[in-house]
């Protein structure tokens, strides 16, 4: 663990932190530290590190808040939105078929590493995929998923800013207290057992269990001071700002033209569809935009913790979306590469 290049990256984040929050940005902890860092990386040659348990820190704190909105009332909430969720993530599958199709038509990469890049969310769910298959072209893949996660966690903040929903009262403030304290120490233990089970965003989702079982069962659970839920956005965004490296964009103009357009489009789907949702629903434009958009679901939830979104809503659309992904989606493509890896052998 290198702590002097560490010690920058933390300085860079702080920094874009404060000039963001200066400015008035929306999001200014976690887009301050992403654009910090991201540009220091890529137009400097001053070198930064930041170590994945800073960022299981950020996921925590995330998965805590979320798991807090879990109460009985809100799951009962969830059976109206399954047939949204559904819908949703066929229309997205659609669109997917049709990006694959044109990135691999308009660029010299063979069609399964289109359709590995074209997968519309599952950053490290696809890229330890990719790393697994023979022939895949494992530099496009980490940059489109990468640039994919950058586009929306950067653009999407602004798009919830200005998009006109209604105003949501603030949480109540909370303090810190030994009784806080030992509930993330094991929140961070039950993100360390999911990790063993293989759950994707084990961090965030064994926190999220872990504080919805406690409220399920009556047992008090304290209200997360802000300056935590700051404490996780400048880790989280440090980590996502460091993931484009400048190796990675060493790719032809044409695919770095298509993973733009690409990543452009499912944001542009998402925003469309949103409108649908929330006025079918009585959803804010917040809640709905956040709980279709194909990011992660640790991005997501931070942002809509951040922006006091309906995180339930959020978190249950981005779950089955997980759900979605690895059942049917990474299975199918996987079938379409291995055929076509045989169609290949057999020539």
């Amino acid at each position: 663990m290198n702590f002097i290049q560490m010690g920058k990256a933390f300085a860079a984040g702080l920094a874009g932190a404060f000039l963001f929050t200066v400015i008035g940005a929306p999001m200014p902890w976690l887009l301050g530290p992403l654009f910090a860092v991201l540009l220091i990386q890529l137009f400097t040659p001053i070198s930064l590190k930041w170590h994945t348990r800073f960022r299981n820190v950020g996921l925590v704190i995330a998965g805590y808040v979320i798991g807090f909105a879990f109460t009985l009332e809100a799951i009962q909430g969830m059976k109206q939105y399954f047939l949204p969720m559904l819908v949703v993530n066929i229309a997205f599958f659609l669109l997917f078929i049709v990006i694959s199709y044109l990135m691999a038509s308009r660029t010299k990469v063979d069609y399964g590493t289109a359709l590995t890049c074209c997968v519309p969310g599952g950053l490290s769910q696809i890229i330890t995929f990719a790393e697994e298959q023979k022939g895949i072209d494992l530099t496009a893949v980490t940059f489109y998923h990468v640039l994919r996660v950058l586009m929306i966690v950067a653009i999407v903040p602004f798009m919830v800013a200005s998009g006109g929903s209604p105003h949501v009262e603030e949480p109540v403030e909370s303090h810190y207290s030994f009784y806080l304290i030992v509930l993330l120490v094991i929140c961070y233990g039950s993100g360390s057992l999911f990790k063993k089970f293989h759950v994707p965003t084990a961090h965030l989702l064994g926190p999220v269990f872990l504080i919805m079982c406690l409220n399920l069962v009556n047992v008090e659970v304290p209200v997360l001071p802000s300056s935590l839920l700051h404490v996780a956005q400048i880790f989280i965004g440090i980590y996502i700002g460091l993931l484009l490296r400048k190796e990675n964009i060493k790719l032809t103009p044409r695919l770095i033209f298509y993973s733009f357009f690409s990543g452009a489009l499912l944001i542009a789907f998402a925003f469309g569809l949103s409108f649908v949702l929330q006025s079918q629903y009585g959803l804010s434009f917040s809640t709905s935009f956040l709980s279709l958009v194909p990011g992660g679901l640790d991005q997501m939830g931070i942002i809509a913790a951040s922006v006091h979104a309906d995180v339930t809503v959020v978190t249950a659309f981005q779950l089955f979306r997980i759900l979605f992904l690895s059942v049917f989606i990474v299975p199918l493509v996987k079938v379409v590469i291995r055929r076509r890896q045989k169609a290949a052998e057999a020539l």
